[in-house]
C-alpha cells in the first residue's frame, strides 16, 4: 500500500473485508469437509469434530445464570484450536480466488502483486484483499466472496468493510463501489495491531500505541504492586508492545522517549504508596 496517498501509477485498490460474527459462524459440516480435504485422518476428524461441536451454552442475566443449551456452529473464542481451524477455513477462500482467477482472465492483479499471485493476505480472522482498480477484478473478487458465503456461512459486514483506491477514475470507483458495496476509507487503517500508512510514520499515528500503554498504566496503579512487580510487567507486557510496533516500523523519537518516561514513571511512582512488611 506504498503511495496510496499519490495519484501516481496504476490504478490499484484494496479491500479491507469485515467478516461478519466470524467464529460464530463457521458451518460445522464445511469444516468437516474440510478437515478431511486437507488430509486429516478420519479420527483426528472425529476428535476435533467432538471437540467443537459438544459445547453448551447459558445466559447471563443480571448476574444469574440461567440454563444451558447447544450450540448448531461456530467455533469458540479463546479455545487454542479454534485460530487453527479458523485459518483453515479460510485457505478455502484463498483456493476458491485463486481459482477464479485461473478461470476468468479479466482479472488484472494489484500492482507489484502479479509475479507473486497475491490475491489475498490473512490472518485469522483479518482479511486484505487486492486488485487493479477496474470493475472486472472486482467482480472476480465478489464472485469468489459469495461463493464462499455460501459454503462456509461466513459472511462480510457491508457496513464495516472499507475500500481505499489509489489512481482509480471517479467513474470506475463508483462502479466498483457497486459491485462491492463497502465504505470507502482512508489510511492509516488498523491491520494485526498497527497501522498501515502509506507515508512516513508521525507521532501522531502512534498515539494509539501511547494511549493503550496508558492505559495498562493506570489499570495497574490502583494495585498494590512491588518494584520488582513493577519492573517484570515493564519487561514483559509494556517493552513487548514497544517492541512489537519497532519490529514493524521506525518509531519517531518523540515516540520512543514518550514511552521511556510512562514506563520510567510507573516504575518509581508508587514506592510511597505501599509499605514494606
Amino acid at each position: 500500500m506504498h503511495n496510496y496517498h499519490r495519484n501516481v501509477g496504476p490504478p490499484r485498490c484494496a479491500f479491507k473485508v469485515d467478516i461478519q460474527k466470524a467464529y460464530d459462524t463457521v458451518d460445522w459440516k464445511f469444516l468437516r469437509s474440510v478437515l478431511i480435504g486437507f488430509g486429516f485422518n478420519v479420527k483426528m476428524v472425529e476428535w476435533i469434530m467432538v471437540c467443537v461441536s459438544t459445547t453448551t451454552y447459558s445466559v447471563c442475566v443480571n448476574g444469574n445464570v440461567h440454563g444451558f443449551f447447544k450450540g448448531n456452529r461456530g467455533l469458540r473464542q479463546g479455545d487454542p484450536m479454534s485460530p487453527y481451524l479458523f485459518t483453515l477455513v479460510m485457505e478455502v477462500l484463498t483456493r476458491i480466488l485463486h481459482e477464479t482467477i485461473r478461470i476468468d482472465s479479466s482479472f488484472r492483479f494489484h500492482n507489484k502483486c502479479e509475479r507473486q499471485q497475491i490475491v489475498n493476505l490473512c490472518f485469522a480472522d483479518d482479511l486484505f484483499l487486492f486488485a487493479r482498480g477496474d470493475v472486472n477484478s472486482a467482480k472476480c473478487i465478489m464472485s469468489s466472496l459469495n461463493k464462499f458465503t455460501k459454503m462456509s456461512g461466513l459472511a462480510p459486514n457491508s457496513r464495516k468493510s472499507t475500500v481505499f483506491f489509489c489512481n482509480v477514475p471517479i467513474s470506475a470507483k463508483n462502479a466498483i463501489l457497486d459491485v462491492l458495496p463497502f465504505v470507502e476509507g482512508k489510511l492509516p487503517v488498523r491491520y494485526l495491531g498497527v497501522p498501515l500508512i502509506c507515508s512516513k510514520l508521525s507521532y501522531k499515528d502512534c498515539s494509539s500505541l501511547v494511549e493503550i500503554l496508558e492505559k495498562r498504566i493506570t489499570n495497574w496503579r490502583n494495585k498494590l504492586l512491588s518494584f520488582a512487580g513493577r519492573l517484570q510487567l515493564i519487561s514483559s507486557v509494556l517493552s513487548s508492545m514497544h517492541v512489537y510496533w519497532s519490529s514493524v516500523f521506525v518509531l519517531p523519537s518523540r515516540v520512543i522517549k514518550d514511552l521511556e518516561t510512562r514506563m520510567r514513571n510507573f516504575l518509581w511512582s508508587q514506592d510511597a504508596s505501599f509499605h514494606r512488611v
